[in-house]
């Protein structure tokens, strides 16, 4: 199975949503698209070509902390992945990984497939420790949580939102480190995604890396036409 993840952020408003709905439509694709809209607008979204996520959820076990969105929630609302641990929450919310841990945890107790995200900064990168911090946050995660329904999103920090596409042969050879380390220490394969300015003008070439199963998507997500175009490039 290949995917597309969509991940909104908080960009569209209401009518955006009401719009971008009327565009999209019921498409039919051999791809699982996931749209991740804010969750407030988890609602808004009913048609069956196409599943929801969510971007964030809950680190807490209590149920009763003011704020909070729950992931008995999200999954009441029909939502089906979450994303965890992105870099935006990583650097501007300070999360760390037992916060990640308790999402993975909250996620598989209500049977939500979990998006967790890794990636090197560009420092980490150029002081060569992009295998270092992968193997780090992969281990020091999935070593405290029953791996269940995860995929793995490869985001480089210094490429999402910039425009900048980390190179092909970068991203081969990441990919294969992360899935070695899958095997090394679980004796498991999981999906892997990439992300950082995928869009429908570079997904062609992406769509050649070996054991990739797809992409998570920013930006581009957020224009009806370029999912479409995405998703064709993906089919072929």
């Amino acid at each position: 199975m290949k995917y597309l993840v969509c991940n909104f952020k908080n960009k569209l408003l209401k009518d955006d949503i009401l719009k971008y709905n009327r565009s999209l439509g019921d498409i039919e694709t051999k791809i699982k698209l996931v749209l991740c809209p804010s969750s407030i607008y988890l609602g808004m979204f009913e048609k069956s070509s196409y599943e929801l996520g969510v971007q964030d959820i809950s680190s807490f076990m209590d149920k009763t902390i003011t704020g909070e969105i729950e992931a008995s929630q999200v999954k009441s609302m029909g939502a089906k992945y979450v994303i965890v641990g992105h870099s935006e929450r990583r650097i501007y919310k300070h999360e760390i990984n037992i916060d990640f841990i308790n999402k993975i945890n909250n996620a598989i107790e209500n049977g939500l497939n979990i998006i967790y995200c890794i990636g090197e900064t560009l420092k980490e990168k150029e002081n060569g420790m992009t295998f270092e911090v992968l193997e780090k946050q992969i281990s020091e995660v999935l070593n405290n949580v029953e791996i269940k329904n995860i995929m793995i999103a490869y985001e480089p920090v210094w490429a999402i939102g910039t425009g900048k596409v980390c190179d092909i042969k970068d991203i081969k050879e990441n990919i294969k480190f992360i899935n070695d380390i899958l095997m090394e220490k679980y004796e498991i394969k999981l999906d892997i995604l990439y992300g950082g300015s995928v869009n429908d003008t570079n997904i062609g070439e992406l769509c050649n890396i070996k054991d990739l199963s797809g992409f998570l998507v920013g930006g581009a997500s957020l224009d009806t036409n370029k999912v479409k175009g995405m998703l064709i490039e993906m089919e072929k």
